[in-house]
């Protein structure tokens, strides 16, 4: 008859400690990880919120930067980590579709993990040179379906957002387009605007000069609503393919286990860095939303990435590696 009143007690016990960690942490010096090199946009978010957690909390935040293997060095790096909050990771999108290309990762996605909040998203433009006969997205499925695996479109390599997204769209338009891999999304851009490419995906700020220039020409957006910077842009959605929309996200992360009260913490703090005039305008000048989301958002929303991703990987028969 006790062992309920008991097991109440203990929860009660372990909710009171909780709540205590929570609220002396942090204790130490925290470390944010970053998969990226220094000067990459991952790398440029991390540091401007690391500047206001500090600020916040009187503890250094050290950014530690282990590029290589598209995130996965840092990663695993979290997973190792103690989960008392003083180690978390700002990761990208390919945190997911990382789990899905590659066999064999150090850590599992779903269960090595604490997620905190959606920082921000950035929509990619879809793009083409000025010469391309298609101007919006029907008329590129059109041009697509008429001529099965003729176009062509660049990314910045094998299972990269950029390639990902585009096979999304393949997916749905029910069409079928060859993948040209580069080393890197400048290499990419050059073909396209010397006509050797037939479309690509990049961010408005990586192509802003070329599209001012008219060196490019944009045919839609993959964000859910039309852009403020590029109000005049159709969404894919609206082009031909409802429900379409992917994005370059960036979220943060903290290993499994770390306190819910901790968790918490964090994600009010990060939140409320994102209202500060100085780093909300830095993200709108990346085209990038500022979110903040809570714990269980976030989580929802990397549910979500997996199983698009997922069907994605099946529907368009991509081998992991």
């Amino acid at each position: 008859m006790l062992r309920p009143l008991v097991v109440a007690m203990c929860l009660t016990s372990a909710l009171f400690t909780d709540a205590s960690v929570a609220q002396n942490y942090p204790v130490r010096p925290v470390r944010m990880l970053v998969g990226f090199p220094p000067g990459a946009s991952t790398d440029i978010f991390a540091r401007m919120i690391a500047t206001e957690l500090q600020k916040a909390w009187g503890q250094p935040l050290l950014v530690d930067n282990k590029g290589g293997a598209n995130g996965i060095i840092a990663t695993s790096d979290l997973a190792k980590a103690a989960p008392d909050g003083h180690t978390m990771m700002l990761v990208v999108s390919a945190h997911v579709t990382n789990a899905l290309y590659y066999k064999d990762l150090p850590y599992d996605v779903q269960k090595d993990f604490a997620p905190v909040t959606l920082v921000t998203s950035t929509p990619w433009l879809l793009i083409a040179a000025p010469a391309f006969p298609a101007n919006n997205v029907k008329e590129l499925i059109a041009l697509a379906k008429a001529s099965p695996g003729k176009l062509n479109f660049g990314t910045a390599g094998e299972g990269s957002t950029g390639h990902l997204t585009t096979e999304l769209l393949g997916v749905m338009a029910g069409v079928r387009m060859t993948h040209i891999p580069y080393k890197g999304s400048a290499q990419a851009l050059t073909d396209l605007m010397g006509e050797r490419l037939s479309f690509m995906f990049a961010t408005l700020s990586f192509v802003q000069g070329q599209l001012a220039s008219k060196k490019v020409k944009a045919l839609g957006i993959s964000s859910a609503k039309r852009s403020g910077a590029v109000p005049d842009l159709p969404t894919i959605s609206e082009s031909g393919l409802p429900g379409f929309e992917a994005g370059q996200w960036f979220g943060i992360l903290t290993p499994a286990g770390t306190p819910i009260a901790t968790v918490r913490k964090i994600q009010t703090e990060v939140a409320r860095s994102l209202t500060k005039p100085e780093v909300a305008a830095a993200l709108v000048a990346q085209n990038s939303e500022p979110i903040g989301n809570t714990p269980e958002e976030f989580g929802k929303f990397l549910a979500t990435e997996y199983a698009t991703w997922k069907r994605t990987f099946t529907e368009a028969a991509i081998k992991p590696q």
